[in-house]
């Protein structure tokens, strides 16, 4: 039989070893470096769109920050919006009213914006016998989904110019934005709420609508940084979007996503969109 003195040694010794050993196992994780950082990009048009057309921006990022970003997005807004609430993301490029709900939960900051602003727009086709918003009664309006900020904002416009009731348009909504347009174009629609940015390029590759009304100017799709990341590493990233017109490099990838250029902002320039930023919230506790 083994002395007991011996077997307390023995018993002491296993358990250094395992708290050793634990304590090293808990200690991994902070002690690796970042090996990569995650982009995530609100859905604004189809999954293989997005990256086709924004795939230079996460090769611009991972050479000017000397770290892989990966890009990634979700198969709608609300999911986009819940895997940004969970912090899936380093970084995120969402529209204006969801980066507000962002930067409040404290997982986000408000770093960037594009230099050009979006506005809501209801569009027609360019041989629409439609001349003005009172023409849209009990319409059917294409829109993008139910939660994007266009969609909210164009029917607050549509209710302001009396269309309320039984003048009220029939909304279909469709997946993104690009979708309502294409909806309007196919004839399934006398009309679709849009952006500034979707109508433009529209116009540029000289699809046949027309511009029936304008709504209000704001700060365009924010990017933001995890909060959590040091602090030295969120600055890095700021930086890239800011300086990207400031090099040859940078400006051929704004060229190739379609974008003007950034500039620095925080959540007191996104003020404007806080009543839309919970407005779904507010009708799913109301009904």
């Amino acid at each position: 039989m083994r002395p007991i003195k011996s077997l307390r040694h023995t018993t002491y010794g296993i358990a250094l070893l395992f708290a050793v050993c634990s304590g090293a196992l808990r200690a991994a994780p902070t002690a690796q470096p970042e090996t990569s950082l995650t982009l995530g990009f609100f859905p604004i048009v189809s999954t293989v769109s997005l990256f086709k057309r924004f795939s230079p921006l996460t090769t611009y990022l991972s050479q000017r920050l000397g770290i892989p970003v990966r890009l990634t997005t979700a198969k709608d807004f609300p999911t986009f919006v819940k895997r940004t609430a969970r912090r899936d993301y380093d970084i995120v490029i969402t529209a204006p009213h969801f980066a507000v709900r962002a930067a409040d939960s404290g997982r986000y900051a408000i770093r960037a914006t594009t230099l050009n602003e979006v506005q809501q727009l209801i569009v027609v086709r360019e041989d629409s016998p439609l001349q003005k918003l009172s023409d849209l009664a009990g319409r059917t309006i294409a829109t993008p989904p139910g939660r994007a900020l266009m969609t909210l904002m164009g029917k607050d416009l549509l209710a302001q110019a009396g269309l309320t009731g039984p003048r009220a348009p029939h909304y279909r909504a469709y997946t993104s934005h690009n979708a309502a347009n294409q909806a309007l174009l196919a004839g399934e629609a006398d009309a679709a709420i849009a952006s500034t940015n979707i109508v433009g390029k529209a116009l540029q590759r000289g699809e046949p609508l027309r511009i029936l009304a304008e709504g209000k100017k704001l700060p365009s799709m924010a990017t933001l940084v995890a909060s959590d990341l040091p602090p030295a590493q969120a600055e890095r990233i700021t930086r890239a979007f800011i300086e990207m017109g400031d090099t040859a490099k940078g400006r051929e990838t704004l060229k190739q996503i379609g974008f003007p250029g950034y500039r620095a902002v925080g959540l007191e320039d996104y003020a404007p969109l806080r009543p839309y930023a919970y407005r779904d919230r507010a009708k799913a506790a109301g009904q």
